[in-house]
């Protein structure tokens, strides 16, 4: 049995599985790769990046990205990109390969305790609220609502949408019956709490149309309430809970991820009843954000299904500023990003109920608009074209978005639209944009140029930012990588140094790898990995099995790692023995000066003669 975090798992499940995938195909599900010598290399899926950092070695079957740090084995890689717990991974990669697995309750969860009761609270809160929308007169005003914005039985009960009475305390005591406790209902964002003491517990959402959110497993975390007739806020959505982060999910995800993939293309709705009404239509490719611009997290989860994406949001100045925003974050993810256009005073669920889906498809997402082209349109609403000095104001704004354009031929493309609507000069413009690209590139040049950041990784410039590490690092560094895929390099460092390595990382490594070799495993990075209990680790695993060595590293090159490793406390006292040299001299103590040489010619004597 291999321990890992959640319980233990049966080894030779976790070794059927790792063998019988290449990581290559499965990271090539989601990353585009290309090989580059022993390895393949693509943009990070974990992170923002214009320059492939992205490691896979299908030589060790790890992954490893020199900007963000993640890194693993296959099983990991399908942990962190579909959201799932260890045996979680274990077993879909298992039933995907048709390997048999045991008994479910032989495999131990880390859902098991309070994140597994707050998920049984929230699948039974789900339960309820459909149940009273569908069951009891209390639901009736707010089925009527549902029918009359046009969402049918079918869908109502693919959505499992629900309603929360106005009474304070339907749900607080349904599931108090059920035993849980109203701290445990309240961490899981179903109830609050007044500030009395005793505090008195009272149920979140009140006279609400219910939509369940859900993760990418199709598991309730949370809810968004609308509120059925006046009141405020119009929608009110769970709290962050250890479930429940609002700008990592999108509602709707877990059932349009299939459909995305295939049409390679999602479309992003503002609202709830937007992406009820499209799926109605037989659009089943929409998702939306949760009551918020879009965040970094929910961009990245949009890329991992597809690149291309459509923004289809209110015509209203609100929607049209959210659209805006939207695009710059999933351009920053590396998506080609469209910008639908709805007539005025619509949203996409009237479009939907008023047109039907045809119409929506030709006259809405047919007709969406390229970044640059609603960027541009985008300008104009905050500029009076009437008016000649805000007219050229207009025009200078849009040579800057002009500029930011890559593609020689789509900047040639838009001044030559700019020239005929405004009826100018396509010289004047090409000669007035051509200023203003120079005016950037100085600008960013002034700024030092191109720093590797958050928006822009590339291991190369990530590598000359970092300090360059000490000899006995560098040592500490190329033994630990040996002694992950060599056992007999792994024993000479144990009888030798034994556990005195001084970087923490390093010597915390060591340690497991020395109880590893010991139970019998064999020297290979992919398992050992699993077999580490700490996460924080991970990353320098991962590091450290993906550099290169030649195929035949001399003995000698080892035991001069192992003398500088050995060697590094006689080192640190040379150096205090010099620093103490200096302070004699300057204070002319010329007595100790002398008997600090010749201890310091000492310890030189042992650094030569120490094996």
């Amino acid at each position: 049995m291999v321990s890992v975090k959640g319980g233990p798992i049966p080894e030779e499940v976790i070794d059927r599985v790792r063998e019988h995938y290449d990581i290559v195909d499965v990271v090539g599900r989601y990353v585009q790769l290309k090989k580059s010598g022993r390895n393949f290399f693509g943009l990070c899926p974990f992170h923002s990046e214009k320059t492939p950092s992205f490691s896979v070695s299908p030589e060790k079957q790890m992954y490893y990205c020199f900007g963000c740090g993640a890194g693993g084995n296959v099983i990991k890689f399908v942990m962190e990109m579909e959201q799932l717990s260890f045996v979680e991974a274990v077993r879909r990669l298992a039933e995907e390969a048709s390997i048999p697995l045991p008994r479910s309750g032989m495999l131990s969860d880390p859902e098991d305790g309070p994140r597994k009761r707050m998920r049984e609270a929230l699948d039974w809160a789900c339960r309820l609220y459909h149940h009273i929308l569908l069951n009891t007169d209390q639901g009736r005003a707010a089925f009527r609502y549902l029918q009359d914005r046009g969402v049918s039985m079918e869908t109502i009960k693919e959505f499992r949408l629900g309603f929360a009475p106005s009474s304070g305390n339907v749900l607080l005591r349904f599931l108090r019956r059920k035993g849980f406790s109203e701290k445990l209902l309240e961490e899981a964002g179903l109830v609050s709490s007044s500030d009395s003491d005793p505090p008195r517990f009272f149920d979140r959402f009140r006279g609400r149309v219910m939509f369940p959110i859900h993760d990418s497993q199709g598991r309730v975390i949370a809810f968004g309430g609308r509120i059925l007739g006046d009141g405020q806020p119009k929608y009110l959505n769970s709290p962050e809970t250890p479930l429940f982060h609002k700008g990592q999910h999108l509602f709707n995800l877990h059932r349009a991820r299939r459909a995305i993939r295939k049409e390679r293309q999602a479309v992003l709705f503002e609202g709830y009843m937007d992406v009820i009404a499209a799926w109605q239509a037989g659009i089943q490719t929409g998702v939306a954000s949760l009551g918020t611009s879009l965040s970094e997290g929910q961009a990245r989860a949009i890329r991992l299904c597809a690149e291309n994406v459509v923004i289809c949001y209110d015509a209203d100045d609100a929607g049209q500023a959210a659209a805006d925003r939207g695009l710059e974050m999933l351009k920053g993810q590396g998506c080609l990003v469209k910008v639908a256009q709805m007539p005025p005073g619509m949203d996409p669920d009237d479009f939907l109920r008023k047109r039907g889906a045809e119409a929506f498809r030709e006259e809405v997402l047919a007709e969406a608009l390229p970044l640059p082209a609603f960027k541009l349109e985008y300008l104009k609403k905050g500029f009076n074209l009437q008016d000649e000095g805000e007219r050229m104001k207009y025009l200078t704004r849009a040579l800057e978005v002009i500029s930011d354009l890559s593609l020689a031929i789509e900047r040639d493309h838009y001044l030559r639209r700019l020239a005929d609507e405004f009826r100018l000069s396509l010289d004047a413009l090409k000669q007035e944009q051509q200023r203003i690209w120079r005016r950037k590139k100085e600008k960013k040049r002034d700024k030092g140029g191109a720093k590797w950041n958050t928006e822009y990784h590339d291991a190369k410039h990530m590598v000359a930012q970092r300090r360059r590490p000490s000899a006995h690092e560098e040592a500490e560094r190329q033994l630990v990588a040996l002694m992950m895929r060599d056992r007999n390099v792994a024993e000479r460092v144990r009888e030798t140094v034994g556990a005195e390595f001084h970087v923490e990382e390093y010597a915390a490594i060591v340690a497991y790898l020395y109880a590893y070799y010991a139970e019998g495993h064999p020297a290979d990075p992919s398992r050992f990995i699993h077999y580490v209990k700490d996460e924080r680790l991970m990353s320098c695993i991962s590091q450290l099995a993906m550099m290169d060595f030649p195929d035949s590293l001399s003995d000698e090159g080892v035991e001069d790692c192992i003398r500088t490793v050995r060697n590094y406390p006689l080192y640190m006292e040379m150096e205090s023995v010099k620093r103490q040299i200096e302070q004699a001299e300057r204070a002319g103590d010329i007595a100790k000066a002398v008997r600090l040489g010749a201890e310091l010619y000492r310890l030189k004597k042992r650094v030569q003669v120490r094996p």
